[in-house]
């Protein structure tokens, strides 16, 4: 596991002057976090790659850049290759002489054996590289299939700028640094930005399944289908089973479960798991504890009980036969950690989940462990959010005859239920359901996980900026992965799955993840995003994924029988903390300091009047305006933060 970075200029042959040299040495100092092992660092004419390391597999070798048997094509890499053995097992029967035992050689020696699109098809893991050829000078940018491992790139002045995070980019002096409006339209609907926008503008991701031969454009070298034929299913050692009754698909959705939870305990430091408590991450520990007797198990815990899940955490624990540990975080220690929070991020993001996932991460490391497996993905994969029987009960009520009409007066009545803070309310759902309700298929998903509906961000931007605003904007990315899968054979509903998995799960749950655990120098393993795992799943009939009201029914039915009873019927409860009730409390000084007071207004983006009514309406209790305003007050304590425009 590390972090990445360099840059190249296509057409400049002429040697890396020396403030070039430190300004690629101030890129790479920026990601320390990220490896704190070793730096690496290589330059060519008009080029720069450069490197930190977290050092897990062949700790004693494997140093980086690492060169191929040509000596002209040199890789700095991110991540893990799952089956790098096997690869390296086919190079060396084509007679190639790797040096060293990990997985980093094999990409600059697979890339002169077979090509990009041949080195790609291979590989099984989570990664980010840059490969320079030096033979026909052209540098390529490659991520993993589902985006696990960020890469972002952007070009100024004829300059190439690539890295891990944005917080390397912004560092190298041609770089310069203007928000998007765009980018900020979507992210105060979605609550982060999704790809290809970056916050700034001029500064992309490299969407999930992708590489990029620099001055060219993005070429797409792995889709998702649903086509439900066996013919075609390519992984062999695990078929397809001939029926699609659940008795069908348990067996072989069981064993490529416990399959991509065996390829990721390949580690030469300490391993362990993420423990929850939900089916998710309990799935993944039971299947790993079957392979790891001595495993450790870790949660943190609430002092609020409606977002407490340490009893079943426990529970778990304790069926599994894990060596656990559990410690509760008081509210205080999360108030004082949100400084320390912010500074891990580098564009704007609002899930505030990221606060117990930074503490869990610290955790952990502080235990001694490197390396963890949680169970993030599944509920893109197994219809597990209750968006998608949210989205069963919106189109019942609009196909009720005269509906659309009574929808505002609906909406304005709802208004009136005395607001619950709790961990997803009664009263916050059903405001959410009836949002939603009438919008298209798209504008009624992002409604359900969103802040601000579309007329809402438009009335809290100023007008200037609005102006600027693309008609496009925020749900162009979202309709263009819905359009995408419905072509590609899937139902409206299963689209909506796939919405999730390019967005949600790439752009904030897995930034989430990558960000708060790298922060800490902790490498997290995701079995749920094996692609093999993911293209099965894709196959499963959905009427086995949300059974009546059941989400996740045929992963639930398939871990039965390894975890303890209840674990896989109670309900759902995501990673949260009480935001709503810590933004009256002990976050109320900050929120009025931040937004109140033309604090929303200070630099240009805001309406201060529509800011003032969210603060009014929440810390009055007239209604719970927590994830407008919890995205706003990101969006500003970003902008006046370390990465925020203008900073050093």
């Amino acid at each position: 596991m590390c972090g990445i970075t360099g840059f190249v200029r296509p057409g400049d042959t002429s040697e890396v002057g020396s403030a070039e040299r430190a300004a690629l040495q101030g890129m790479n100092d920026a990601i320390t976090h990220r490896g704190p092992d070793e730096d690496g660092f290589w330059t060519g004419n008009g080029v720069g790659l450069a490197m930190r390391r977290l050092s897990i597999i062949d700790v004693a070798d494997s140093h980086q850049p690492q060169l191929g048997p040509s000596g002209k094509t040199v890789c700095v890499f991110n991540g893990e290759i799952y089956n790098f053995r096997d690869v390296r097992a086919e190079l060396v029967a084509l007679g190639h002489n790797l040096k060293t035992h990990g997985d980093t050689e094999i990409l600059p020696h697979g890339y002169e054996a077979w090509g990009m699109e041949g080195l790609l098809q291979r590989l099984n893991g989570m990664f980010a590289f840059a490969l320079w050829d030096g033979r026909t000078r052209e540098l390529f940018l490659a991520r993993d299939r589902l985006g696990i491992k960020p890469l972002h790139y952007g070009e100024f002045d004829g300059t190439w700028v690539f890295g891990s995070e944005l917080k390397s980019l912004v560092r190298h002096p041609s770089v310069t640094r203007e928000v998007d409006a765009d980018a900020l339209a979507r992210y105060l609907v979605l609550e982060y930005v999704p790809s290809p926008r970056s916050i700034y503008r001029g500064i992309h991701k490299l969407e999930p399944g992708h590489y990029l031969k620099v001055g060219g454009q993005p070429q797409r070298y792995w889709s998702l289908n649903w086509r439900r034929d066996r013919e075609d299913w390519p992984h062999a050692g695990t078929p397809l089973p001939r029926g699609d009754r659940e008795a069908d698909w348990i067996p072989p959705l069981s064993h490529m479960l416990r399959e991509a939870v065996r390829a990721r305990l390949v580690s030469e430091v300490p391993i362990g798991a993420l423990l929850s408590g939900g089916v998710d991450s309990s799935a993944t520990s039971a299947l790993m504890k079957e392979l790891v007797p001595d495993l450790r198990t870790f949660s943190i815990e609430f002092e609020e009980e409606s977002f407490n899940e340490g009893s079943h955490s426990r529970a778990v624990a304790e069926h599994i036969g894990s060596q656990h540990t559990a410690r509760v975080f008081t509210n205080d220690e999360f108030s004082g950690a949100l400084e320390t929070v912010r500074s891990v991020l580098d564009e704007p993001f609002a899930d505030a989940s990221i606060l117990p996932t930074w503490f869990l991460s610290r955790m952990v490391k502080d235990e001694g462990v490197t390396v963890v497996l949680s169970g993030d993905g599944a509920d893109e994969l197994f219809a597990g959010y209750p968006t998608y029987f949210a989205h069963r009960l919106a189109d019942g009520v609009g196909a009720v005859p005269g509906m659309k009409s009574l929808l505002p007066g609906l909406r304005r009545a709802s208004r009136l239920l005395p607001s619950s803070y709790g961990n997803i309310s009664f009263d916050y759902k059903l405001r959410r359901l009836l949002a939603g309700a009438g919008r298209s298929r798209v504008e009624t998903h992002a409604s359900f996980l969103g802040a601000f509906l579309e007329e809402e961000m438009r009335s809290v931007l100023n007008r200037d900026v609005l102006a600027t605003v693309d008609d496009g904007a925020p749900f162009s990315e979202l309709q263009a992965h819905f359009d995408e899968a419905i072509a590609l054979g899937a139902t409206e509903y299963e689209a909506l799955t796939y919405v999730d998995l390019r967005t949600y799960m790439g752009d904030d749950i897995l930034v989430k993840v990558d960000r708060a655990s790298m922060a800490c120098s902790l490498e997290v393993r995701v079995p749920f995003l094996d692609h093999r795992l993911v293209e099965m799943a894709a196959r499963i009939p959905w009427e086995l994924k949300l059974k009546g009201r059941i989400s996740k029914h045929i992963l639930k039915k398939a871990m039965a029988p390894r975890l303890p009873r209840g674990i896989t019927t109670r309900a759902k409860k995501g990673f949260g903390i009480p935001v709503a009730q810590w933004l009256r409390g002990p976050w109320r000084n900050l929120l009025l300091d931040t937004l109140g007071s033309g604090g929303a207004a200070k630099t240009g983006w805001f309406d201060q009047r529509v800011v003032d009514g969210l603060i009014d309406d929440h810390l009055s209790g007239r209604q719970d305006r927590r994830k407008p305003l919890w995205t706003l007050l990101m969006f500003r304590l970003w902008e006046d933060g370390q990465w925020g425009p203008g900073a050093s």
